[in-house]
């Protein structure tokens, strides 16, 4: 079998021990059949749903079964056919399946992730073939919604398995297998909820706060929670609640009356979080006369049913529901935990309590029951996998629809934080493709936000959809000597190479981080599509970008550059950068476009290089004729456009950066929306 690069060597041998055999702990796990995948799982979070069936409430529950369903977990073995997952990859078990089969209409349709695939069989505790991989002492166990992820191992259909981060914190990441993804999703997907509306949460447990924290995300102005728990209501107001009701202890008993005091015709949306059918009517009728619309999202008991006076509906009102917060589980699943790992979302509230060992799940349930923990998550085994070390979000701002982000994170290349800064265009539809990434690189001085705050680049990145990345010139943050004395070495004067002198070499590994280290990141926390990728830059950027691609070919499938410099050994700039980083400037051979220009033979990618006639730095700096000469004994397509009267500076390239944008567009076979 296939293997994760990801995983540590001890785990896969541990794991070859293990596959094809049936796994004996407190109940024996038969290997995977064709399509389907064995876990070890790491952290299991106790969701009211197990503790419902295991009371015996629930319509579906069958016995004897393995509880279990919001957990994070470790691929063990796969079956025959499995192509989505590998050994050692880390995933989340979904209850919720996706088949993304081009003839399954649920899959395929944006407005539903209830995919029927395995459903009737999934309904009877059965794995797809209608047989069970769990027994107990010879007797067949019933596996409970798909997963069973109380044990130490399960098994569960490939269509089940969202494939997530391997570095991402399992012990908080199990949430999002149920009930923080499905409030979460109700607020984004099911109800589409708008900024400046007024929301009202009936159940204040995890469901409900999940339903509160996106609401105040996507911009709600006025939230009442509700709930017969006081003890849950500084929680709510943490996570953005404006108001917090005990509808046992409200003015005369109503909490109807209480809740339209402050919201005269209602409330714009409305959630009940509880599953007990009098809170479903009581959320359906504070909703706004007109237009106001009330989402179910608990489960009610076996046999109960909503009512209402049809004048409720006939009046505006609208009755929705949701089943894991209209989330396409494997597509979208490991979105969210990319998100929080960016640290646009909080998981952290939730985990009250942690319990160590499954030998120890009904401290869990004591604790569920005692009215002051939100999730109890139960530690089942140690990932082994390292964590990675997460980023810290500094900037979040929307622009041309889509989200300009800023990050900081520590970066192994250069030993120190690095910022960055991306643009992520809004997809047009939900099955719109993740977006290539371009890479701008700028010059002199820069640091991420320059070319971010200057270049006009948003509007035409939107309209092809195309992620742009703005790395920093340098490493930031370190004490060297005579870092800080000129503009042209040091901080802000990075120069895309690897230094090998003293003291440079320890920091300054800019070649490493701009293609090896930055993208790796960029995908592991992105939704793009890392296997299509463009690179540019201007001036010292414009060098990083021409030698990015000539020493890597056919890693970037579009390359460009603005006033690049084309022939560093031969002025000023480069032989002070050589000789400072490298030693002499017979070193910086390998970081001279021009020099990689005339032994290159890689895939002939068109260059785009615009340069202004009135640039002060074009004759004794940037050299373009060198490079020119050099493409044109090799039959390189490189157009060089010399643009009359225009500077070094951000007016030029902001004049025609929608022509690069467009050059990157072709190269990477985009259209615009």
């Amino acid at each position: 079998m296939s293997a994760s690069p990801n995983i540590p060597s001890q785990v896969l041998e541990a794991f070859k021990a293990t596959q094809g055999k049936t796994i004996t702990c407190q109940a024996a796990v038969a290997p995977p059949k064709a399509g389907e995948v064995r876990v070890k799982v790491i952290a299991n979070a106790l969701c009211h749903t197990d503790i419902y069936t295991l009371e015996g409430h629930d319509p579906e529950g069958l016995f004897p079964s393995v509880l279990g369903h919001e957990a994070s977990a470790l691929v063990e073995s796969v079956g025959p056919g499995v192509t989505s997952v590998q050994v050692g990859d880390v995933v989340i078990p979904c209850y919720t399946p996706e088949c993304r089969a081009h003839d399954c209409i649920f899959c395929q349709s944006p407005k539903t992730n209830l995919c029927p695939t395995i459903r009737s069989t999934q309904g009877q505790g059965l794995m797809p073939d209608g047989t069970s991989r769990l027994s107990k002492d010879g007797q067949a166990l019933f596996h409970f919604m798909g997963c069973s992820t109380f044990a130490e191992y399960a098994v569960i259909a490939e269509i089940s398995a969202a494939k997530i981060h391997p570095g991402a914190d399992l012990n908080q990441m199990c949430l999002l297998g149920c009930g923080v993804s499905t409030g979460w999703g109700a607020v984004i997907n099911t109800m589409k909820m708008e900024p400046g509306k007024s929301v009202a949460v009936f159940g204040l447990g995890a469901l409900g706060l999940s339903v509160i924290q996106a609401s105040r995300l996507v911009g709600a102005r006025y939230i009442v929670g509700v709930d017969v728990n006081e003890k849950k209501f500084a929680s709510a107001q943490a996570m953005g609640a404006s108001l917090c009701v005990n509808p046992q202890t409200c003015d005369g008993g109503d909490v109807k009356a209480q809740l339209l005091q402050a919201e005269k015709w209602g409330y714009d949306y409305t959630f009940d979080c509880t599953g007990h059918v009098a809170v479903m009517r009581n959320a359906l009728e504070v909703a706004h006369r007109g237009w106001g619309q009330s989402c179910i999202i608990g489960v009610a008991a076996a046999g109960q049913e909503i009512s209402t006076r049809p004048f409720q509906l006939v009046t505006g009102r609208s009755w929705q529901g949701t089943a894991f917060g209209g989330w396409k589980s494997r597509t979208e699943v490991p979105q969210l935990v990319q998100r929080v790992m960016r640290g646009e979302m909080t998981l952290e509230p939730y985990v009250t309590h942690q319990i160590e060992g499954l030998s120890r799940v009904n401290q869990a349930i004591e604790a569920l029951h005692s009215g002051s923990c939100l999730r109890a998550v139960v530690k089942i085994a140690k990932s082994e996998v390292p964590l990675a070390p997460l980023p810290s979000l500094k900037g979040n701002v929307k622009l041309e629809g889509g989200y300009l982000k800023q990050l900081t994170h520590w970066s192994p290349s250069t030993q120190c934080d690095m910022t960055f800064s991306i643009f992520v265009p809004q997809p047009k539809t939900r099955f719109t493709a993740p977006p290539p990434v371009l890479y701008y690189l700028s010059g002199l001085t820069c640091t991420d936000e320059n070319a971010r705050s200057k270049s006009h680049f948003a509007q035409a990145a939107a309209q092809y959809g195309l992620a742009v990345v703005f790395p920093d010139t340098s490493p930031r943050g370190v004490t060297l000597a005579g870092q800080d004395e000129s503009y042209d070495f040091g901080s802000g004067a990075g120069f895309y190479l690897n230094a090998t002198a003293d003291p440079w070499s320890k920091h300054y590994k800019m070649y490493d981080y701009i293609t090896k280290e930055l993208p790796d990141l960029v995908s592991q926390l992105f939704r793009v599509d890392a296997t299509r990728s463009g690179i540019m830059g201007h001036s010292m950027g414009g060098h990083g970008a021409l030698v990015a691609h000539l020493k890597n070919p056919g890693k970037y499938q579009s390359v460009s550059a603005f006033a690049p410099i084309c022939h560093p050994m031969d002025c000023p700039w480069g032989h002070k950068a050589f000789k400072g980083y490298l030693g002499s400037i017979e070193a910086g051979s390998a970081y001279d476009a021009t020099v990689l220009m005339s032994t290159f033979t890689g895939p002939k990618i068109p260059i785009l290089i615009d340069q202004g006639t009135a640039d002060n730095f074009l004759k004794d700096q940037l050299k373009p004729e060198k490079l020119s000469a050099a493409a044109a004994k090799i039959n390189y397509p490189l157009e060089i456009r010399m643009q009359k009267d225009y500077d070094h500076s951000y007016y030029f390239i902001s004049t025609f950066l929608r022509d690069h944008i467009e050059h990157h567009a072709r190269g990477l076979g985009l259209n615009s929306f």
